[in-house]
């Protein structure tokens, strides 16, 4: 089966999914969400968005997953795909043309910002004798991740915290985060990268066992993870939850998610998906507990990747949330974009 005709089945189960409740093509737009892969933490994540929109009526989405944001982030510049979910550093690095074409993707737009979905770390076996960052010198490790740009240097920064860099290690290429679970579970790799309970991993944890590698906590490590990856990395406790695979407390990376939208959606449209996702926030905390963090304080950031969509911009002055930090922040990202 071909890429395109998959993700064509994929969208179309989704919108089934979604619709079941009768709702008819008169009564709602129909818009798509771009996602990660199947299995990846952000494919649950914009299922939960779109979920949250196309119940309440107004409009109705089709997820579509690709694999990864260098394979949609064109497709939403020209207005072909609507909507999207992705992590701030993915935001960051299509801005500034961190990837494989060095092409920037300027005209991307903010709607919502969520914080707390989304904590990464290394990720290996549970039997393995690998406890700790240092311990991975000299072991296989999953790199490159096809369209994933951000991965192969947010692991560089980890990395660069216990003094190692990927010549430290030897490399195992993969496709993607879901390859690099993968790759474990093939005894390919010995460890990859991984967001915190993402389904893939979930799954592995239900086969064979993992455990989440903590990282070293301190301002000065923190420093080193944004000097190596992007402005806006957070260094973050976990508690213990052995069921997830992390079995004592630690410590792992964290930044905020993005709900995004294509420069071709109209004012009009962005405001009724502002309204529906502002009143349906229960709703949308309830359907993926990545969503958990999309508060309404925390929907607008002081530290913006991408520039507010003009018509977000309108919706929170109104709401009255709108700040003078954040309006200099997205000042100063919207003029980087020209």
């Amino acid at each position: 089966m071909s890429f395109h005709n998959r993700n064509l089945l994929l969208g179309s189960a989704a919108l089934l999914a979604l619709t079941s409740g009768g709702l008819s093509a008169a009564q709602a737009k129909t818009m798509t969400m771009a996602t990660d892969r199947v299995g990846s933490l952000f494919n649950a994540l914009g299922t939960g968005v779109a979920k949250t929109i196309t119940q309440a009526g107004k409009d109705r989405v089709i997820v579509k997953a690709f694999g990864g944001p260098e394979a949609y982030l064109r497709a939403i510049e020209n207005g072909d795909v609507d909507l999207a979910v992705l992590s701030a550093s993915s935001a960051y690095a299509a801005f500034n043309g961190q990837n494989k074409n060095k092409t920037r993707f300027t005209k991307l737009r903010l709607l919502r910002a969520g914080e707390g979905g989304l904590k990464l770390t290394m990720v290996v076996p549970a039997k393995s004798n690998i406890m700790t960052y240092k311990d991975l010198k000299g072991r296989k490790v999953a790199s490159s991740y096809g369209g994933h740009a951000v991965i192969p240097p947010s692991i560089a920064g980890a990395l660069s915290t216990v003094g190692l860099t990927w010549d430290d290690v030897v490399q195992v290429p993969v496709t993607g985060v879901i390859g690099g679970v993968k790759a474990i579970e093939a005894g390919r790799a010995e460890a990859s990268w991984s967001s915190f309970g993402m389904p893939a991993t979930r799954q592995l944890h239900a086969k064979m066992g993992v455990r989440y590698l903590s990282l070293p906590p301190g301002k000065d490590v923190e420093a080193k993870l944004r000097k190596a990856m992007f402005p806006g990395v957070k260094l973050v406790p976990v508690k213990a939850n052995p069921k997830m695979g992390m079995p004592k407390d630690g410590w792992l990376i964290s930044y905020d998610s993005y709900i995004i939208a294509s420069p071709k959606m109209t004012d009009e449209d962005v405001t009724r998906i502002m309204n529906t996702l502002w009143e349906g926030t229960p709703e949308l905390q309830k359907a993926h507990w990545g969503l958990r963090g999309f508060t309404h304080p925390i929907a607008v950031t002081d530290i913006p990747m991408l520039p507010y969509h003009p018509a977000a911009v309108d919706f929170y002055k109104g709401k009255k949330i709108w700040t003078a930090e954040v309006e200099k922040a997205n000042e100063m990202v919207t003029k980087a974009a020209k």
